[in-house]
């Protein structure tokens, strides 16, 4: 048997280390939790109360927050790509750890702002980035089944957490409760050092075609991030999600407060939070397998017209069977989304500076989120209400949709970089002989 085929065989039986990357990727994104708004959300009326604070006022420290976080994401993805993703994990998790630890005893407003954006930073913001660009380094071919396989473990993984911190919250108090988060992470950072690989040892098995990879093994080429933010559709796609995270932010940070303007209780707001976990999880799988059937601008356009549909007819809801089927379209929507978000950028861009594509677009995504409880907490102040703010955002949701239907996404796999490339090093080797003959 020649060495070839020994080979061949070899990558037929065994298993793809990728699988294992991402269950860890999907563990680092549940990490993100205590970082994320929906995390906050769980303890914001209570700390407000424990600390005195209105939710106008909370509100401006959480963007003041925010952005400042979303600035940690461009470091983060230079980092990956010069040091790769298993030493910039583990530091992140142990980083993380220590802020939600800390935030557990806070007692002083000050204070509060202070970790309020190291918790953001490093939770929404850099392990946000780390987790989805474990996946896009290890898989180009089979992106969609992974990126679902990774969006259906996290959203059991954020179900299950939220469904734990909530009943935690209850029974112990948010202080203790919150506090386990940080010890559950501090646990976290040995596995995250051992296990995690920054890329695969052979690119053929998922980043070339069978004829490329009877050739080489090397690394595929790639956009630059400057070639990928010069593309329309880098910017539809990033925007689009980005929106999607404004107005995730702004109603899950005062979701109770909207959910009791329409007469329902804190239980049916937890319950809320896990049913659209849920049913986003069933989109994951959807989404990862209709990514292989149907372009990504048209799942997207779909997407955005769904979340416009449910966004209109929240302000219209009666009975709790109402609101648990707003909470399962809107979370369908969501979970299209997230696939969508997690795949499009290795697809279309490849792997060359992925981690910096990544973490551009995760930091639009955190400064939109950073908007969103301003842009709902002013529109109910102005109005008196919250739900002016659901037909506003389903006005803009619907035009994204439609902006996405023609949006065209590029490819790796036809070589649309490759080409771009050579392209760039033909001009740049004829200005260079020009310049060589004039002199």
């Amino acid at each position: 048997m020649s060495a070839e085929k020994i080979k061949q065989n070899r990558k037929r039986f065994s298993i793809y280390y990728g699988w294992v990357i991402v269950v860890l990727a999907a563990i680092a994104m549940a990490a993100t939790l205590p970082g994320r708004t929906h995390g906050l959300g769980l303890i914001t009326k209570r700390l407000l109360e424990d600390l005195h604070l209105s939710p106008a006022n909370f509100a401006w420290m959480n963007v003041i927050a925010t952005l400042i976080g979303a600035a940690f994401c461009l470091p983060c993805g230079w980092m990956i790509d010069r040091y790769g993703i298993r030493r910039v994990c583990g530091m992140v998790f142990l980083l993380l750890a220590l802020a939600v630890l800390g935030l557990s005893s806070i007692s002083d407003t000050r204070i509060l702002l202070i970790l309020l954006t190291f918790t953001r930073g490093f939770g929404q913001s850099m392990l946000s980035v780390v987790s989805i660009t474990m996946v896009g380094k290890w898989f180009h071919r089979r992106i969609g089944p992974a990126m679902g396989v990774y969006s259906v473990l996290l959203s059991l993984l954020m179900a299950a957490g939220t469904g734990l911190l909530g009943s935690e919250i209850i029974r112990v108090g948010w202080r203790e409760a919150w506090a386990s988060q940080g010890w559950i992470l501090l646990c976290c950072v040995p596995f995250m050092f051992l296990l995690v690989r920054s890329q695969p040892r052979d690119f053929s098995i998922e980043f070339q075609t069978k004829h490329e990879a009877s050739s080489s093994t090397c690394q595929p080429v790639g956009a630059t991030l400057v070639q990928a933010l010069l593309t329309p559709c880098f910017w539809m796609f990033a925007l689009s999600i980005s929106f999607f995270g404004l107005i995730s932010s702004g109603l899950s940070l005062f979701n109770q407060y909207v959910l009791e303007e329409r007469g329902f209780s804190e239980e049916v707001f937890h319950s809320v939070l896990v049913i659209g976990l849920l049913f986003g999880m069933l989109a994951n799988l959807g989404a990862g397998w209709l990514s292989k059937k149907i372009s990504l601008e048209k799942l997207l356009c779909f997407s955005m017209l769904l979340l416009a549909g449910t966004l209109f007819c929240f302000p219209f809801v009666q009975t709790i069977f109402q609101v648990y089927a707003y909470a399962a379209v809107k979370g369908i929507a969501g979970g299209i989304l997230t696939v969508l978000f997690f795949a499009v950028w290795s697809h279309g861009y490849g792997t060359t500076q992925l981690g910096r594509i990544q973490a551009a677009a995760q930091m639009l995504t955190v400064l939109f989120s950073a908007v969103g409880p301003i842009f709902v907490e002013s529109s109910r102040n102005y109005t008196g209400s919250y739900m002016q703010v659901f037909f506003l955002a389903a006005g803009i949701s619907a035009s994204f949709g439609v902006l996405a239907w023609f949006t065209q996404v590029p490819s790796v796999a036809r070589g649309d970089w490759q080409e771009k490339n050579s392209e760039d090093n033909l001009s740049n080797l004829t200005h260079t002989e020009i310049s060589g003959n004039l002199q």
